[in-house]
């Protein structure tokens, strides 16, 4: 699994797509396959994007940076810049109860948020989907399927929280980073 990541991201989706391309660019080692790639690029049901027959991937971004995880199985990957909100109000609405009743700070708060949408980044669905079960525990099974849940810093940036969601079969995959 790499991580491609900039702190360089001007927003928008046209940049997006300049990036993942980047991004492509060196997992492939070939730009022309990454612009067909870009070319056959599609969304499914709830927006995720994903391109048939190449491997699985998951886009976020905060503020100024922008990453993608690129992985050979279900993914899911979200990075949040801190900000000031009402945690304890946004989690009680779009928490599971067990997960909710934890938050007791902000770094909690964030790090549920982050857990949340890399699941269903994983998953292709909504991060205000209901049913989500609780995520703080590292794992998650839905439909008997496992997903792992982590905690991951992204290189010199302490200050972002980021987690990444895999299905287990991949769960002894290493994580690498590549800076664009």
């Amino acid at each position: 699994m790499i991580i491609y990541f900039t702190d360089e991201f001007a927003g928008g989706r046209d940049e997006s797509r300049r990036l993942l391309k980047r991004a492509l660019a060196d997992h492939t080692g070939d730009e022309g396959r990454a612009e067909t790639l870009i070319g056959a690029l599609k969304k499914g049901e709830h927006g995720k994007p994903y391109i048939e027959g190449f491997s699985c991937f998951s886009i976020s971004h905060t503020g100024g940076i922008w990453a993608v995880l690129v992985a050979d199985c279900e993914c899911g990957l979200d990075i949040q810049q801190s900000r000031k909100c009402d945690t304890k109000a946004i989690a009680r609405r779009w928490f599971a109860p067990e997960d909710a009743a934890k938050i007791t700070s902000d770094d909690l708060f964030f790090r549920v948020w982050t857990h949340r949408e890399a699941l269903t980044k994983a998953l292709g669905g909504t991060v205000y989907d209901p049913d989500l079960p609780e995520v703080l525990t590292g794992e998650a099974v839905i439909g008997g399927r496992r997903y792992i849940i982590n905690d991951i810093r992204l290189p010199e940036m302490p200050e972002i929280y980021a987690s990444l969601c895999i299905h287990d079969s991949a769960a002894a995959s290493e994580l690498s980073f590549v800076r664009l």
